[in-house]
């Protein structure tokens, strides 16, 4: 005979009948409130994210492009081994995941979504972890956007607008993805005066902007320089503070040289293996650069400034250890 419930286990089944129908619109805090209360939860083990504070003057870690199945698990797990100990703050470049089942271009492989998210969910709780206590931003690139233009360009306005209903707004599967995780958030930038939000691009103290710029050439540094001028076009109408340092993902390229009087100009790499168009018959661009960046900020009168002389990067393809492997 099955054991009646408790009395404490009874009023929790049965006392809550609110429909938690916009669980992505909570933010963690208020979403554990809820669930603690819905669940009759006697005993809280969560405890709140630690503030960490670097003092005076901090290191910031810019986690390149991973393509989430198709990184490097060995160069990603040194990358936290050397980073995640010493790094204050860490910016995830776009392109966390590929989407690959999601290309409007031709597949010449299967890679099922269901696989690509679990993949995605490890290393997004590896890093969550090992930065635990310190934020981490992830911009947005174009490949994390893919599910969403297809949805937006294969339904009806008013089928998006019942799954944006369905799923609080969130369209993107890494945007839905850093709600599980109380230090990772989405890195945005709020244009003043019109409403509109960026989240291809975002900015690091009061002199750094980290891009996912969709600018690509085979030339070196040239969509560096497309970009910087851009960004130079456009700074007051997209209220940008003046900047040094523009980083720029998406190339998979490695690159550091100074631009004008005193900006630096730079690109980040990349932590993934060889992809499949490298050996396409269809001869172009340039080999990738498996590395990552990283610099360090001083606060002054309240707000992050760059120390140029401290941007660097580890480059994987010359480290005969990580090369072997």
């Amino acid at each position: 005979m099955a054991r009646p419930p408790t009395d404490r286990l009874l009023k929790a089944l049965t006392a809550q009948t609110e429909v938690y129908d916009t669980p992505l619109r909570l933010d963690f805090e208020q979403g554990w409130r809820e669930w603690k209360t819905c669940i009759g939860m006697a005993r809280d083990r969560y405890r709140k994210k630690p503030t960490h504070d670097p003092g005076t003057r901090r290191r910031v870690t810019i986690l390149p492009d991973l393509h989430v199945p198709f990184h490097d698990p060995l160069l990603l797990a040194d990358f936290i081994e050397r980073e995640s100990k010493i790094s204050d703050l860490l910016i995830g470049a776009g392109d966390f995941g590929d989407s690959y089942s999601h290309s409007r271009f031709t597949l010449y492989e299967s890679m099922p979504y269901a696989e690509e998210w679990a993949a995605c969910t490890l290393a997004m709780k590896a890093l969550s972890e090992a930065w635990a206590g310190k934020p981490i931003h992830l911009i947005l690139g174009n490949h994390d956007a893919r599910l969403e233009k297809q949805l937006r360009s294969r339904l009806t306005q008013d089928m998006v607008n019942a799954l944006s209903l369905m799923t609080g707004g969130v369209l993107c599967p890494i945007t839905a993805l850093t709600k599980r995780f109380n230090n990772i958030t989405i890195a945005k930038h709020v244009v003043p005066n019109t409403g509109l939000t960026v989240d291809w691009f975002t900015t690091v103290g009061k002199d750094c902007l980290v891009l996912h710029a969709e600018k690509f050439s085979k030339v070196p540094g040239s969509a560096l320089r497309a970009v910087e001028e851009w960004v130079e076009d456009n700074r007051l109408a997209l209220g940008l503070d003046q900047y040094r340092l523009i980083c720029l993902a998406h190339t998979h390229q490695l690159s550091k040289f100074p631009w004008g009087a005193d900006k630096l100009l730079l690109e980040t790499g990349c932590l993934c293996l060889t992809q499949g168009y490298m050996t396409s018959a269809r001869v172009g661009g340039r080999p990738q650069r498996r590395g990552y960046c990283y610099l360090s900020q001083d606060l002054r009168d309240g707000e992050w400034v760059t120390d140029l002389n401290s941007v660097d990067w580890h480059w994987y393809d010359v480290d005969e250890e990580t090369r072997s492997q």
